[in-house]
């Protein structure tokens, strides 16, 4: 099935009861985001905590996913540092049957350009699934470069890019003179991205009052600028809290504060400090105020 890699993609948390998952609180989590009309669900990610489940977790979430939301897309995020192992767990999760993998470059290694080109084409040849790459060089140590996405784009199962940390030099570069689905994944940079032509964002701010992040891409595909602007800068001092600590520590600590999951994290998190929780405690309540006013339209 051919997947639209736009619009809005929420990386859904992970929540725990104690160390095991949530499941129930999942299930209620992603059926109400996929009412919300989000484009899809980015699992076992950053935002979902991925790098501390086992496979064996990823399986199961991804489970909970499509029984709570059957006609969403799901992606699934894959993150290892050695080429074999990455292009293994690709094979594994690919017969679970995604809509594609969300993958970074091998963590902490920093291999040259040609090792990512490699890294990336073993783990699309083992899954056979599309693939966006997930650019984020201030966690992983290396920048995926222009040159080698475009290489990597020659082969139709690199489908897109999810880009955090780039500059708007890099982002009209990535949408003009390539053929992927760009994706922002900076959530205080995605409205600018979508107005320098990015297809979508993958952001975790959209968990909250995700419909306003649907309708800004709605008004923005419909040359309104203004009315998208003043939702997008409406929630910036909230998504500013969002990631005054550790994502996803203060997203949890909000959905917990709602009722959505416990606010429980896998270690080496820790919970908000108390008082990042009532700053966002105070923002949230402000634009659900205006919300309830019919801000958004």
């Amino acid at each position: 099935m051919f997947t639209a890699f736009e619009g809005i993609w929420v990386p859904i948390i992970t929540p725990f009861s104690g160390d095991s998952i949530d499941h129930p609180a999942l299930h209620r989590l992603a059926a109400h985001l996929a009412g919300q009309g989000i484009a899809g669900l980015i699992a076992a990610a950053t935002t979902g905590e991925g790098a501390l489940l086992s496979l064996d977790e990823q399986a199961a979430v991804f489970a909970t996913l499509r029984q709570a939301a059957p006609g969403l897309p799901v992606v699934l995020g894959l993150s290892h540092a050695a080429t074999q192992t990455a292009a293994c767990q690709a094979r594994i999760l690919a017969a679970l049957h995604p809509e594609g993998l969300l993958v970074t470059p091998p963590p902490y290694v920093r291999p040259g350009q040609q090792g990512l080109r490699r890294h990336f084409e073993a783990i699309v040849e083992a899954a056979d699934l599309p693939v966006l790459v997930y650019n984020i060089p201030y966690r992983t140590g290396v920048n995926v470069e222009l040159d080698t996405l475009k290489q990597l784009a020659s082969d139709p199962r690199i489908a897109g890019i999810k880009e955090c940390g780039g500059n708007s030099e890099r982002l009209l570069r990535l949408v003009h003179e390539t053929p992927l689905r760009v994706l922002s994944g900076d959530d205080n940079q995605n409205f600018a991205a979508l107005c320098l032509g990015a297809h979508g964002t993958i952001a975790a701010s959209a968990h909250l009052l995700p419909h306003w992040h649907v309708r800004i891409v709605d008004l923005l595909r419909r040359g309104e600028l203004p009315r998208a602007r003043s939702l997008a800068v409406a929630l910036q001092p909230l998504i500013r809290a969002l990631f005054a600590e550790a994502n996803p520590t203060p997203l949890k600590a909000v959905l917990a504060a709602q009722g959505w999951c416990e606010n429980t994290l896998r270690q080496p998190f820790e919970p908000a400090s108390p008082a990042l929780a009532e700053t966002l405690d105070a923002e949230l309540a402000l634009l659900q105020a205006a919300d309830a006013a019919g801000f958004a339209g």
